[in-house]
C-alpha cells in the first residue's frame, strides 16, 4: 500500500513537474521569438544613431548659413531703409509745420472775422441812431 501511496504521489509531482517544464518552455519559446526582433532592432540600433547624428549635423549646418544670410540680408535691408527713414522723419516734420501754419491761418481767420462782426455790429449801432 506504501508503494501504491508513494508511486501515486511521484507521479502527481512528476505531472506537476512536467507541467512546469512544458510551462517554461512555451515561456522560453516566447521569449526566444520576442527576442530575436530586439537583436536584429539592436544591430541596426548604432547605424540608426549614426544616421540621425548626422542629419542632425546637417540640419544645424543649413541653420547657421540660413542664419548667417538673414543677417546680411537684415544689414542690407537697415541700410537701405535708413535714407528713407531720415526722409520720412524729415517729411514728417513739414507736415506738421504746415499743419501748425494753416492753424495759425485759420486762428487769424477768425480773428478777422470777429473783427468784421464787430464792425458790422458798430455800423448796424450807428445807422439806427
Amino acid at each position: 500500500d506504501k508503494l501504491l501511496v508513494f508511486e501515486s504521489a511521484w507521479k502527481k509531482e512528476k505531472d506537476i513537474v512536467s507541467k512546469e517544464i512544458e510551462r517554461l518552455r512555451v515561456s522560453t519559446q516566447t521569449l526566444c521569438r520576442s527576442a530575436l526582433p530586439l537583436g536584429k532592432i539592436m544591430d541596426y540600433i548604432q547605424e540608426d544613431v549614426d544616421a540621425m547624428q548626422n542629419e542632425l549635423q546637417l540640419w544645424r549646418a543649413e541653420n547657421t548659413q540660413h542664419a548667417e544670410a538673414l543677417k546680411k540680408e537684415q544689414s542690407i535691408t537697415d541700410a537701405a531703409v535708413e535714407p528713407l527713414k531720415a526722409e520720412l522723419a524729415e517729411l514728417e516734420q513739414l507736415v506738421r509745420d504746415q499743419q501748425d501754419r494753416i492753424c495759425a491761418v485759420k486762428a487769424n481767420v477768425l480773428k478777422n472775422e470777429e473783427k468784421i462782426q464787430k464792425m458790422v455790429y458798430s455800423i448796424n449801432l450807428s445807422s439806427r441812431r
